[in-house]
C-alpha cells in the first residue's frame, strides 16, 4: 500500500482513539481481531515481533509451570508495544473505510456487552432493560455490527425477560427476533415501573410469526400479499400479580385444589369480585392515555397467559377474549377497558383452564396472565365495523372429503366479518372449508347444498348502538359498495349461484350466497395462506396453525401457535355378519380411523326429547348432567351420544358444554334426527374440536334416518336408564338423559366402534 494511504488510515485510527477513550482497548481488540481473521497476521505473530522489540528471546525449551495456562497475561510495556505494532499493520493492510467498519464492530460490541451485562442478571426490571435496549438501539443501527454468536446470546436473554421462557419458543424465536426488533414490543408495553413480566404466551406467538412471515420468512413472488401485525399493546404478567394482591385475591389461587364441581359453582362468583377490583392509578392513567391515542376504534382485549400457545399446550379457547365497540364517552370507555381486563384475568380460575393444566401437570406452574389490547381488523361499513374476511388456518388437514386432498397441504376455515364464527361453534351456520391442495374443491355438489351449507350469519360491530351483533348479509348490505364483495359472494338468480363478473356497486339490491368462490379461484390469497403456513411450519419445525383477518389492504396474523396433532390411529377393519341386533349404529362419512373396545356406558340424550324441552335453564340443566356425570364416570370407559351441535352457544342447536364437562369420554356423537332442526357441522379447526384432538376424543356424526345407516334406537328407548342410581339429583331428567350400563344389558357384553376414515365407514357393536 503506498505510504501516503498507509498515513490516511493511520490518521483514521488514531481519530477514533483520541476522540472515544472509553472504547480504546475495545477498539485496539477488534483491530487485532481482524487482523488475525481477515489479513493473516496471527496473535502469535504480533506477539513474536513484540517481543523481539524488547530485544526479548523466546524460551521455548523452559519447561512449562503445570499450574499456568498457555494464555500469558501482558505486562504494561508489553501492551504498549503490541497496540503500536497493531496500529502498523492495520495501516499497511486495511483502508480508511474498512476502519470505519471495524470501528463500528468494537462500537456495536461494547454496547452489546453492556446490554448483555443488564439482560444476565435474574431480577432486572423491565424498565431498567428496557431504558438499555433504547440506548443500545440509538447508538447502533441493528446487532448487525456484532458477531452472531454474541448477538444470538443478547437475543436469548431479552426473550426471556420480555417475552417468553418456554426453551422450545426461544429456540426458533432466538433465529428471528433480532435486538431492535424488541424495541416495539418494550415500547408498547405497559405494567409496573419496577416490574418483572412478559408479555405471554399469545402475544409472543403473533409476534414471532410476524418477523418470520415479514422480514425473514422466504419469499414467493407468485403468493403476493402484505403481511401486517394489528396495532398491539401489551399488559405485562407483573401487572396480573398487582391486581391480584392490590384486591385481596390470593385466595383464589387455591381454586384449582378443589373438586371440579366446586370450581364450576364457584367461578361465577369469582368472576363477579374480579370484574369489579380496582387497578393501581399508576395503570389506570396510562390505558387513559392509551384510550386517548386510538380514539373510538373497536379494541379486542385478549388474554395471553405465560402457557398459552405453546408447544405442548395451545390452551385453545380457554381464556376469554373480549371485544369493545369503544364508543361513548372517555369514562364509560376507560370502565369497559377495565372490566374486559379483570374478566380476563378472572378465565385463569375458570374449569376448563384449570382442568387442562391437571391433565397436562401443569397445575402447579405459577400461571401468570399477560393481555393483549388491539384494534379489531377491519373496515367502517355504515354503521358496523368487521374484517372483509377472517378465519383459520392449519398446516396439516385432518379433515379430507375427498383422496384428491393431500393432508399435508393445509385447511381453512374462512368466514365473511369476525373471525369468531371461524373458531366457535356457533348455531345453524356454518364457515367455508377450504382444502388448500385445490382451493376450489367444496365438500358439497350442487347450488342447493352449497346454499345450505353456507355462512348465514355475519357477526360485526354496531358502531352506533356500541354492541356486537350477528347479521344477515341482506341486513349487513346496503347501497354502499363492500370491498371485495365480489370476491366473497355469489348471486341468487333465478335459483342457480351464480360468481359476479365485476364489482357489486350496489350490494342491498342483490340476494346473495357466501361462497368466496371468486377468492378462491380467481386470487393469490390462498397461495399467500399456504405459503404462510410453509415458512412458519418450516421455522417452527412443526405444523402451524394461525388466525387471520383482511382489511381490504394487508393480511393480519392474529395468531400463531403450534398446531395440535390427532394421534396417528390405523384404521379399522369393519367386522362383518354382525347380526343386526348387535349393532348399535353405523356411520357413512366424515369417519376418522381407530378402534375403541370395552365401552362400558352410553350417555345418550334423546335428540326429539331434547327439542320439545321448552325452558331455557332445563336445557341449561342438561349440560350441569353431563358434566356431572362425566366427573362421576372419570375411570370408566364411556361414550356421549346427543342432539347436533355438542357444545354450541346455541342452545337450541346442542347441549351447551365446555371442555371441562365432556374430556373423559372416549367418542362424541352428535346425533342428527330429520324431524330435529339439528345438522352436525364438520367442526374442525374450531376451539371445541381442538380439545377433542387434544384429549383424544373420537368425534362422530351420526344421521339415523338416512339410507343404509343403522341406528338401535329401541335399544336406546327401552333399557334400564341408571340415571336415577347414579345422580338421584337429576332423577327428573331420566326422560331425556339416559345411562345404559352396557354389561348389564347386554349379557356381560360391552361396546366396540371400529372406525375406518379410508372408508368412510365406522360401526357400533356388542361383543
Amino acid at each position: 500500500m503506498a505510504k501516503n494511504a498507509i498515513r490516511k488510515t493511520e490518521k483514521k485510527i488514531l481519530v477514533y482513539l483520541r476522540e472515544y477513550p472509553l472504547l480504546t482497548e475495545n477498539f485496539y481488540r477488534q483491530l487485532l481481531i481482524s487482523l488475525h481473521t481477515e489479513k493473516s497476521i496471527t496473535v502469535d505473530q504480533i506477539y513474536d515481533a513484540a517481543h523481539k522489540r524488547l530485544k526479548k528471546e523466546i524460551e521455548s525449551t523452559i519447561e512449562q509451570n503445570p499450574n499456568e495456562g498457555t494464555a500469558r497475561r501482558w505486562d504494561q510495556q508489553e501492551k504498549i508495544i503490541i497496540h503500536s505494532l497493531i496500529v502498523d499493520y492495520a495501516s499497511q493492510l486495511f483502508t480508511p473505510e474498512e476502519i470505519d467498519n471495524i470501528f463500528a464492530v468494537a462500537r456495536g460490541r461494547s454496547e452489546a456487552q453492556k446490554l448483555e451485562d443488564i439482560a444476565s442478571l435474574p431480577d432486572v426490571s423491565f424498565r431498567l432493560l428496557a431504558d438499555r435496549l433504547k440506548d443500545f438501539c440509538a447508538l447502533t443501527e441493528s446487532s448487525g455490527n456484532i458477531p452472531e454468536a454474541e448477538a444470538m446470546g443478547i437475543r436469548v436473554a431479552l426473550i426471556r425477560h420480555f417475552i417468553s421462557d418456554q426453551l422450545e419458543f426461544i429456540g426458533v424465536a432466538k433465529h428471528y427476533i433480532r435486538i431492535c426488533d424488541f424495541l416495539p414490543v418494550v415500547e408498547n408495553s405497559i405494567g409496573l415501573k419496577k416490574g418483572i413480566g412478559k408479555i405471554g404466551g399469545k402475544a409472543a406467538g403473533m409476534y414471532l410469526a410476524y418477523n418470520i412471515l415479514y422480514k425473514y420468512g422466504e419469499k414467493e413472488p407468485a403468493a403476493t400479499c402484505p403481511v401486517a401485525l394489528p396495532e398491539s399493546y401489551f399488559l405485562r404478567s407483573d401487572l396480573y400479580q398487582e391486581f391480584i394482591n392490590k384486591n385481596g385475591l390470593t385466595r383464589f389461587y387455591d381454586e384449582k385444589y378443589k373438586p371440579l364441581e366446586e370450581i364450576r359453582n364457584d367461578f361465577p362468583m369469582i368472576k363477579e369480585i374480579f370484574k369489579n377490583g380496582e387497578f393501581p392509578s399508576y395503570i389506570v392513567y396510562k390505558l387513559q392515555k392509551l384510550l386517548k391515542k386510538l380514539g373510538k376504534t373497536p379494541l379486542i382485549v385478549r388474554s395471553s397467559s405465560l402457557l398459552e400457545d405453546n408447544f405442548g399446550s395451545a390452551f385453545s379457547g380457554k381464556y376469554d377474549s373480549i371485544f369493545l365497540p369503544n364508543q361513548g364517552s372517555p369514562e364509560n370507555r376507560l370502565q369497559a377497558l377495565l372490566g374486559a381486563i379483570a374478566e380476563v384475568y378472572a378465565s385463569t380460575v375458570g374449569p376448563d383452564p384449570i382442568l387442562y393444566r391437571r391433565e397436562r401437570n401443569l397445575i402447579d406452574y405459577d400461571e401468570q396472565m399477560g393481555i393483549l389490547i388491539q384494534k379489531v381488523v377491519g373496515v367502517r361499513y355504515r354503521d358496523y365495523y368487521l374484517p372483509v374476511w377472517a378465519g383459520v388456518a392449519f398446516s396439516r388437514n385432518e379433515y379430507r372429503w375427498s383422496k384428491r386432498i393431500r393432508k399435508d397441504d393445509g385447511l381453512l376455515r374462512l368466514v365473511m366479518g369476525l373471525g369468531t364464527r371461524a373458531v366457535d361453534r356457533v348455531g345453524n351456520d356454518y364457515p367455508r372449508m377450504v382444502s388448500l391442495t385445490i382451493p376450489t374443491l367444496r365438500p358439497e355438489a350442487g347450488d342447493t347444498d352449497i346454499r345450505k351449507y353456507s355462512q348465514k350469519f355475519i357477526d360485526v360491530i354496531n358502531l352506533k348502538k356500541n354492541r356486537m351483533e350477528t347479521l344477515t348479509p341482506e341486513k349487513l348490505l346496503g347501497d354502499e359498495p363492500f370491498p371485495a364483495l365480489e370476491q366473497i359472494v355469489s348471486i341468487e338468480r333465478d335459483g342457480h349461484l351464480r360468481t359476479p363478473v365485476g364489482k357489486i356497486l350496489c350490494p342491498g339490491k342483490e340476494r346473495v350466497a357466501i361462497t368466496f368462490d371468486k377468492f378462491l379461484g380467481q386470487t393469490n390469497y390462498p397461495a399467500t395462506l399456504k405459503n404462510a403456513l410453509r415458512v412458519l411450519g418450516k421455522a417452527y419445525g412443526y405444523p402451524v396453525d394461525i388466525e387471520f383477518a383482511y382489511d381490504g389492504r394487508s393480511i393480519f396474523i392474529l395468531q400463531c401457535r403450534p398446531q395440535t396433532k390427532s394421534s396417528e390411529h390405523h384404521r379399522a377393519r369393519i367386522p362383518e355378519n354382525i347380526p343386526k341386533e348387535s349393532i348399535l349404529f353405523s356411520v357413512k362419512h366424515d369417519v376418522p380411523s381407530g378402534t375403541i373396545e370395552n365401552i362400558e356406558y352410553i350417555i345418550y340424550i334423546d335428540p326429539l326429547r331434547y327439542d320439545r324441552i321448552q325452558s331455557y335453564s332445563q336445557k341449561l340443566t342438561i349440560g350441569k348432567i353431563v358434566g356431572a356425570l362425566n366427573d362421576t364416570l372419570e375411570h370408566k370407559k364411556f361414550i356421549l351420544m346427543g342432539p347436533g351441535r355438542w357444545g354450541s352457544n346455541d342452545i337450541n342447536l346442542g347441549v351447551r358444554v365446555r371442555y371441562a364437562d365432556i374430556n373423559h369420554t372416549k367418542v362424541l356423537i352428535e346425533v342428527a334426527r330429520q324431524t330435529g332442526n339439528y345438522v352436525p357441522e364438520v367442526s374442525f379447526g374450531t376451539h371445541f374440536f381442538q380439545d377433542l384432538v387434544e384429549a383424544g376424543i373420537y368425534h362422530l356424526p351420526l344421521y339415523p334416518d338416512e339410507k343404509n345407516v343403522i341406528f338401535n334406537d329401541a335399544f336406546l328407548q327401552t333399557t334400564p336408564n341408571k340415571l336415577p342410581e347414579i345422580l338421584p339429583k337429576y332423577r327428573d331428567f331420566k326422560d331425556t338423559v339416559k345411562v345404559i350400563f352396557v354389561p348389564e344389558a347386554t349379557n356381560g357384553k360391552t361396546l366396540f366402534i371400529a372406525m375406518d376414515g379410508e372408508s368412510e365407514e365406522a360401526l357400533a357393536y356388542f361383543k
